[in-house]
C-alpha cells in the first residue's frame, strides 16, 4: 500500500520503527566489530569464562565489556549462561578466528578499514565515485599492498566467503569434463583446491599477482592432494591470462570493476580460451524486481570500496558478447545468493 507523507504530518508508530529498527541495526553491527576485535569467541571456545576473566584477557573495563556482551546476548550472539558468565552461541562460534567458513575476518575488514568510507556513502551518490578512494586518497588493492595485515585479513576473509559458498558451487556445477582449469584472481586457491579435490583426474592453475600467488604456492605444497596437479602463475589479468585450459574460473572478481575493466578481463580470457573452452563467473546475478537479495547489498559494498558493481543477467549478458564471449547459462546458487555465469567463445 502507498502511503504519502507531507512535511507537517504525523509518521505512524509502525512507520517510524521500521526505520529505527534499521538504526539500531547498525549499533548492534558496531558492537558485533568490537567482540571481533577483542577474540570473544576465541576466548570462550574452550569454555564458559567470567566477565572479570574476559575483561583481563582483553585488557577492558569489566562493566562495560558485560554491557557489550548483554546486548550480544540478547541477539543470540553470546549466552550469559548465569550472572556474569557467558558462553558462546552456534552463531557467535562464526567470530572464531581461523575457522572454515567463519565470519570474523569479514566482519573486521567490513567495519574495520571499509567503515568510514561506507559513512561517506553519499558522496558515491553524488559523483559515482568510489568513496574508499576518496577517504583514504587511493584505491582499495593500493591500500592493502601498504597495510598487510589488514590485505591478509581480507584475503583470509574472501577464503572464508568462498568457503560459504562452496558447497552449492560443487554440488551444482559438474567440473569432471575439465582437464585444466585456471582460476582467475584464484587468492590463495581455495576454491581450485577444492574443485581439484572433486575431480581427481583435473590439473589447475591459480593465477593471480605475483606476491599473491608467492605464499598460494606454499598451501598447495603443504596439501598431498594437490600438490601435484595445481600450480600458480603470477601476473596480472588485466594484461593477459594463461592460455589454453579448458575453463576460467573468475570468482567475486568482476564485481570489484567498472564495465570497461571488466571487459579488458574477460577479453584477455576470451583470448587465452580454446574453440571449446568455458568460462564461469562466480557472483551475484542482481533478479529484477525489488525482492530482498544479498546481491543488492553487495552492490552498494562495490559502489562505497572498489568503483565496481553486481550486474543482471542481462548485464552479463552485454558485457561477454563486447568481449569475444556467449552467455550459455545463469546457474542459482541459492544456498550462498550467487550464481555461475557460464559463457562459451563466440
Amino acid at each position: 500500500m502507498n502511503v504519502t507523507l507531507l512535511p507537517g504530518d504525523i509518521a505512524t508508530h509502525e512507520q517510524s520503527a521500521r526505520i529505527l529498527q534499521h538504526i539500531t541495526n547498525h549499533w548492534v553491527s558496531c558492537c558485533v566489530y568490537a567482540a571481533a576485535k577483542l577474540n570473544i569467541a576465541d576466548l570462550l571456545a574452550t569454555g564458559p569464562q567470567s566477565i572479570t576473566s574476559l575483561a583481563g584477557a582483553t585488557a577492558t573495563h569489566p562493566p562495560s565489556l558485560y554491557r557489550l556482551l548483554r546486548l550480544l546476548a540478547a541477539n543470540d550472539l553470546f549466552e550469559e549462561i548465569s550472572p556474569e558468565i557467558f558462553d558462546n552461541t552456534a552463531a557467535s562460534t562464526a567470530l572464531i578466528s581461523d575457522i572454515k567458513g567463519g565470519m570474523k575476518e569479514f566482519v573486521l575488514a567490513e567495519l574495520g578499514e571499509f567503515y568510514l568510507p561506507w559513512g561517506n556513502l553519499v558522496d558515491s551518490i553524488r559523483t559515482g565515485k568510489t568513496a574508499f578512494d576518496e577517504y583514504y586518497g587511493g584505491n582499495l588493492w593500493d591500500f592493502y599492498k601498504t597495510h598487510q595485515a589488514e590485505g591478509l585479513n581480507f584475503m583470509k576473509a574472501m577464503t572464508n566467503l568462498t568457503q560459504f559458498s562452496e558447497g552449492a558451487i560443487l554440488e551444482r556445477y559438474d567440473f569432471s569434463a575439465f582437464s585444466t582449469i585456471t582460476d582467475v584472481g584464484g587468492g590463495n586457491g581455495a576454491l581450485l583446491m577444492a574443485i581439484l579435490k572433486r575431480t581427481p583426474e583435473a590439473r589447475g592453475i591459480v593465477f593471480d599477482e605475483p606476491y599473491v600467488v608467492k605464499e598460494t604456492a606454499h598451501l598447495i605444497a603443504a596439501d598431498p592432494k594437490v600438490k601435484d596437479r595445481c600450480a600458480t602463475a603470477g601476473g596480472n589479468f588485466f594484461v593477459e591470462v594463461p592460455a589454453g585450459a579448458d575453463a576460467y574460473v573468475i570468482k567475486y572478481i568482476l564485481h570489484d570493476w567498472s564495465d570497461e575493466d571488466a571487459i579488458r578481463i574477460l577479453s584477455n580470457c576470451s583470448r587465452a580460451m580454446k574453440k571449446d573452452s568455458k568460462i564461469l563467473v562466480i557472483d551475484g546475478v542482481v533478479p529484477e524486481g525489488n525482492a530482498p537479495h544479498a546481491s543488492k547489498l553487495m552492490d552498494m559494498n562495490m559502489l562505497a570500496l572498489t568503483g565496481g558493481r553486481e550486474r543482471t543477467a542481462a548485464e552479463f549478458e552485454s558485457i561477454f558478447l563486447r568481449s569475444g564471449l556467449r552467455l550459455t547459462r545463469v546457474i542459482d546458487l541459492s544456498i550462498s545468493e550467487v550464481s555461475i555465469v557460464e559463457g562459451k567463445k563466440v
